[in-house]
């Protein structure tokens, strides 16, 4: 299946030719059943359709239970209310304001309130009311079924594709934020924008979205590894705390850079953490020995440095900001590395 961007002109050709599509299906269907207002079919049919799977699966339940039970609301309020102009405005005084509140909630009594209104006002003059709004409500339905039949038959675009292809620029990009600050930090600390994450912080928090997304509602038609994808996600973000971290102590600098003298190490963790992120772009498994021995080895250098000494010549404000740094980089890999491990984990369980 090939994979379309949600904001591509291509997915929005194709969602404007399925809402048609959909709002054509849900009036044919309205009318093939001989329902007096088939234009509610078709209305709803073009209010549920969304560009992705996800959205449009979400709008049509929010349609479907928020229509279902203000139909419930609205049945009540006319066997209740006798049929006078005053007791009429009452009930949909009452009955309205009961779903707005409601809407604190649960956001579904907002088409709960919409519905109840039709059901009360434009059956007024109907010789069977209650009938009368039950119909509607079987019209709206024909329309949320038909925009989910098209959603997902026809030109299916699915979140959690997007997702999949989002999570590997997002891992490639984090690769290449990585390798720009620990250069920039081996290099006198040259200081870099404080500002340059925000952009790659903002689409990791749009794949959270798309995450969830995913989780609650194209699971349930697809099949989909939420565990891998959610695995990804949380070490995505993982990685933006590290990095924000790691930019911070770069930045904070009084006075002259300096040489650091584990650079050779630090270089070594920089080359296999940045390749453990371009495996998983790449939906492959990160090299776990690498990653074991490049953190190994830098804790090592770090202890021989600390028992010659060699630390103690540095003045304090520059010791922690060393340290700050190095930690964040240390903990990046410690994250990569468990992603490995329980990537592997999984693996291996599976084929079992």
């Amino acid at each position: 299946m090939s994979i379309i961007d949600p904001q591509s002109k291509t997915a929005h050709l194709r969602h404007g030719l399925k809402t048609g599509l959909a709002a054509v299906l849900a009036y044919t269907a309205a009318e093939l059943m001989s329902l007096k207002f088939g234009y509610w079919a078709a209305l709803s049919a073009v209010i549920v359709m969304q560009v992705n799977v996800a959205d449009s699966i979400r709008m049509c339940w929010y349609r479907f239970t928020g229509t279902a039970v203000g139909a419930a609301i609205g049945i009540t309020s006319i066997m209740v209310f006798p049929d006078t102009p005053y007791m009429t405005m009452l009930a949909l005084f009452l009955s309205v304001a009961f779903c707005s509140y409601m809407t604190k909630y649960n956001e579904r009594y907002r088409m709960a309130a919409i519905t109840t209104s039709i059901v009360l006002l434009a059956s007024l003059g109907e010789p069977g009311r209650v009938e009368f709004g039950l119909f509607r409500v079987v019209e709206i339905s024909i329309g949320v079924v038909s925009a989910f039949l098209t959603s997902v038959l026809i030109w299916p675009l699915r979140a959690g594709e997007a997702l999949k292809k989002s999570l590997c620029s997002q891992f490639e990009e984090c690769a290449r934020l990585y390798e720009t600050i620990m250069e920039s930090f081996l290099s006198l600390q040259s200081e870099l924008s404080p500002d340059m994450l925000e952009s790659f912080d903002k689409n990791v928090a749009r794949s959270r979205e798309l995450y969830k997304k995913v989780l609650r509602h194209e699971s349930l038609i697809y099949y989909e590894d939420t565990e891998l994808l959610g695995m990804k996600v949380r070490t995505l973000e993982k990685c933006v705390t590290h990095l924000r971290a790691m930019l911070h102590a770069l930045n904070n600098v009084q006075g002259e850079g300096y040489d650091i003298i584990m650079k050779d190490e630090l270089r070594k963790l920089s080359r296999d953490t940045t390749a453990a992120m371009k495996a998983i772009s790449s939906a492959t498994l990160p090299d776990e020995q690498s990653l074991s021995h490049s953190l190994r080895t830098s804790q090592i250098k770090l202890k021989e440095l600390r028992d010659e000494g060699a630390t103690k010549r540095f003045y304090l404000q520059k010791m922690i900001q060393f340290f700050a740094f190095y930690h964040s980089a240390q903990f990046m890999c410690k994250d990569l590395l468990s992603y490995t491990r329980e990537r592997k984990e999984i693996r291996q369980r599976l084929e079992k």
